[in-house]
């Protein structure tokens, strides 16, 4: 794979080119450009999830893979997690990924290793993309479930501490605010926020 690292953009914006790519497009004041500045085509089935830290693009795919691209150094790692992924986040500390899985796991990943630190289960996520998430300070596993429930799991004791029960409906969007005690979670067409009067759990 080819990658060349990235010096001054006015503005980087991420997405999907086709179901099984992401590209990377240069927005700059009155350029008009629509062409990708880079394409990264290394998945061999649908790109599901993606999210961007300052320097690192992470990608969940149906073709089992969880791939973290290094835009400084030009670099991509790739982990097979054995299940179809549906969800992808980095730790708010930057050392591990979070990844959703089609058979109801949820995996906790040394970024730099790829070593296996601990998987949650519990939640129902066997047909639907369904989101999952860390709280503010790292000390949770958040997800949804497709029955109608977000499961909530200690990080380093993997077991369920609490359930918000949302009814029958899957629910499928969910985001923990970056530094407050505050998570969105969606079903159908309902978005509801929930406030803690402390981190979770």
């Amino acid at each position: 794979m080819a990658m060349h690292p990235v010096t001054t953009v006015s503005c980087v914006r991420v997405g999907w080119t086709n179901l099984s790519t992401c590209g990377m497009w240069q927005q700059e004041r009155d350029s008009g450009s629509t062409e990708a500045m880079q394409v990264l085509g290394e998945a061999k089935d649908s790109v599901t999830s993606i999210k961007v830290s300052d320097h690192e693009i992470l990608t969940g795919s149906a073709d089992c893979r969880v791939r973290r691209y290094d835009i400084r150094m030009g670099e991509m790692y790739s982990d097979c997690v054995g299940k179809p992924v549906t969800s992808v986040s980095f730790t708010r500390d930057g050392q591990c990924t979070l990844s959703s899985t089609l058979d109801s796991t949820l995996r906790l990943l040394d970024k730099d290793t790829g070593e296996l630190l601990n998987e949650y289960t519990g939640h129902k996520n066997t047909n639907y993309k369904i989101d999952s998430c860390l709280s503010s300070n790292d000390t949770h596993i958040l997800s949804g479930s497709e029955d109608g429930n977000v499961y909530l799991w200690d990080l380093v004791e993997a077991r369920i501490t609490s359930t918000l029960d949302h009814g029958t409906k899957a629910v499928h969007s969910l985001s923990y605010h970056p530094t407050d005690t505050c998570l969105l979670t969606a079903m159908e067409n309902k978005v509801f926020i929930w406030k803690c009067a402390q981190d979770v759990g």
